[in-house]
């Protein structure tokens, strides 16, 4: 009995019908999923028991943590799938110049739209057509759906994305008997305008974000230090804020348009291990700091690099593919056509003489050029080339331009870096003027200071370690250091 009123109130039946939504979206397993939850609800429980008991006997600020981590352990279900279905949509937003441009291009010859996403399968560069492949197969095959019927259906659930804009217009072309190559042409136009929308969205939401980061990083860390010296408090409940870092980074997550990096996180991502251990090893703050600060350096540096690349890459995509246009339409082959472009960057000269080398895998830290080059090599078997490259070309000088305006106007959030650690480092000097303390400074100034960059760096450069933001970090609190108390 106690049983079946405890699977009336799981998640998994609470939130069945929304569950079921986002899962027929982006496909996944509905059990799957319940079972893999009543695994970590176990999990959820103990560590529910830990915190509870050290909060009794310990540090007992633990026990309202209680209430967050129960919350999350009851929606893990739901937020997991809606988290899922973003990631989904992301994507399919990121993917929807490229697939529009080769459904043009088949339409052209009369291939149909199933017909071209099962081409499109077989580019592993390319995600969403091989799910939406399987989808429309699945709904024909086996359901007894027609050819229409299903892709109805998945231009139902894509409301709101821009493959839902590809398959309405389809869908339009077949039923009113308009051409559909004159439809999808508008089609691209309109997948580049609301792509470029996306980004002058996350712009403003942005803003919003920053004023909170602000107020969680800076201004309430100083109104807790004054309590701090004022109660006596411990510095386990001056770090309180740092908890909220976590959720703010799934939000900007949530919220950022489809992040176009492809890093390799490569052996030296281990030794991140490194700062958990050297946090707690009895050693004097200052060799704690740097133990702490050399791996961040060490593990953004070559991050770093590939973000570099990936940059490069973007920016040199129109003019190469504008340049392979003018080759194609003096009747040279891709193959030939490359080797003689010659891009004022030895990285990405270096890059494409690997891809003349070995076109069927393509590997770089920029999505956007991968997926460029490997329907590069699509649109080269086509009769009309040279048109469709020019095509792409524009749609991705709108992505790059997108991107680099977003970056310009989340270049002010960069002052966060060095106004976090000087206005804690001003606040304490300011308080033990008034009272003497024996709190770490340094300890605080630099946990706020990382959970800064860290959170700006994700907000305006996609990544949680920017190397130039923890080297600038770095500099900042060696000079805060040497510097004597100016109050």
């Amino acid at each position: 009995m106690l049983l079946n009123k405890l699977n009336k109130i799981s998640p998994c039946n609470v939130f069945n019908q929304k569950i079921k939504e986002y899962i027929e979206y982006y496909g996944d397993d509905y059990n799957k999923i319940c079972s893999k939850y009543h695994y970590l609800l176990k999990i959820f429980i103990l560590l529910l028991i830990a915190i509870t008991i050290l909060g009794m006997f310990l540090l007992r600020f633990l026990i309202f943590l209680d209430i967050p981590i129960g919350l999350i352990a009851y929606t893990y279900p739901l937020v997991y799938t809606w988290s899922r279905r973003e990631e989904y949509k992301k994507t399919v937003n990121l993917e929807a110049p490229f697939t529009t441009i080769i459904v043009y291009i088949n339409s052209i010859v009369d291939k149909s739209l199933l017909y071209t996403f099962k081409e499109l399968s077989e580019v592993k560069e390319l995600k969403i057509p091989r799910i939406e492949y399987t989808f429309l197969n699945k709904m024909i095959e086996y359901m007894g759906f027609s050819y229409i019927k299903a892709l109805e259906k998945r231009a139902n659930l894509h409301r709101g994305d821009l493959l839902g804009k590809l398959y309405d217009n389809y869908l339009a072309a077949l039923n009113l008997g308009v051409t559909i190559k004159d439809r999808l042409r508008d089609v691209l136009k309109d997948v580049m305008y609301e792509l470029k929308e996306s980004y002058k969205t996350y712009i403003d939401k942005s803003a919003e974000l920053a004023e909170i980061q602000f107020a969680l990083l800076l201004l309430l860390p100083i109104v807790l230090l004054g309590f701090a010296f004022t109660f006596k408090t411990s510095i386990t409940e001056l770090l309180l804020p740092l908890l909220f870092i976590p959720p703010l980074i799934f939000v900007i997550s949530t919220i950022q348009p489809g992040v176009d990096y492809n890093i390799k996180h490569n052996k030296y991502i281990y030794s991140l291990i490194i700062i958990p251990i050297a946090i707690f090893i009895p050693v004097q703050i200052a060799f704690r700091l740097i133990i702490i600060f050399s791996v961040l350096l060490f593990v953004s540096f070559f991050i770093y690099q590939q973000i570099q690349l990936a940059n490069e890459l973007e920016k040199s995509l129109p003019l190469l593919l504008k340049e392979i246009a003018e080759y194609l339409r003096l009747g040279y082959t891709i193959q030939n056509a490359i080797p003689r472009i010659k891009i004022n960057s030895s990285k990405v000269n270096k890059v494409l003489s690997e891809i003349l080398r070995q076109s069927n895998e393509i590997s770089t830290p920029s999505k956007l050029f991968n997926m460029s080059m490997k329907v590069l090599f699509i649109i080269s078997k086509s009769g009309s080339s040279s048109v469709a490259l020019e095509e792409l070309a524009n749609a991705i000088n709108e992505i790059v331009y997108a991107k680099q305006s977003l970056i310009r106007q989340l270049r002010l959030y960069d002052a966060m870096i060095i106004l976090t650690p000087i206005m804690l480092w001003l606040a304490f000097g300011t308080l033990n003027k008034i009272v003497s303390s024996t709190l770490p400074a340094i300890d605080i100034i630099a946990a706020y200071s990382v959970g800064s960059v860290i959170l700006f760096s994700k907000l305006s450069r996609f990544t949680l370690l920017y190397f130039p933001a923890i080297l600038l970090l770095v500099v900042v609190l060696l000079i805060l250091s040497f510097l004597p108390p100016v109050f």
